[in-house]
């Protein structure tokens, strides 16, 4: 249900672990020291469980970030938004044959995931991404 919420909060550098396990997912979040995001209005009042009102993207992450008040924990493009682990700075020659021949020719700083090996650089797409996400919060943020 919040696949696209999670997505942005790991593009703003917010550590968000997703899950479809149903009701198993209280116990995990509780080991894990998580707070549940949820539409599921079976879960609303459950404890360490925040229930998303808005139905847009775009709209669910203005919430959360404003209501957990998570303003200063914002880096964003720190972490993968495929596995939500920290990306690593990655030396230029690391990465040659591994990104497209443009790519390596062109871009000098790469940041890659311990954990998938994904492999992330500011290509051209960068700079609309970052103005999207200072559009859904409303709000001018740096980039590390």
């Amino acid at each position: 249900m919040l696949g696209k919420l999670c997505k942005l909060l790991r593009m703003i550098g917010v550590d968000c672990a997703y899950s479809n396990e149903g009701m198993a997912i209280l116990v995990n979040a509780r080991k894990e020291g998580r707070v549940i995001l949820t539409c599921n209005s079976r879960l609303r009042h459950r404890e360490n469980v925040f229930f998303i009102e808005a139905s847009q993207p775009a709209s669910q992450l203005h919430e959360v970030v404003n209501t957990h008040g998570l303003w200063d924990e914002i880096m964003p493009f720190t972490r993968c938004v495929i596995c939500n682990e920290k990306l690593e700075s990655v030396a230029r020659q690391d990465v040659k044959g591994k990104v497209p021949f443009y790519t390596y020719n062109n871009f000098n700083e790469y940041a890659r995931c311990p954990h998938c090996s994904r492999i992330y650089w500011k290509g051209s797409h960068y700079k609309k991404m970052m103005q999207e996400i200072e559009e859904m919060l409303d709000r001018k943020i740096g980039d590390s």
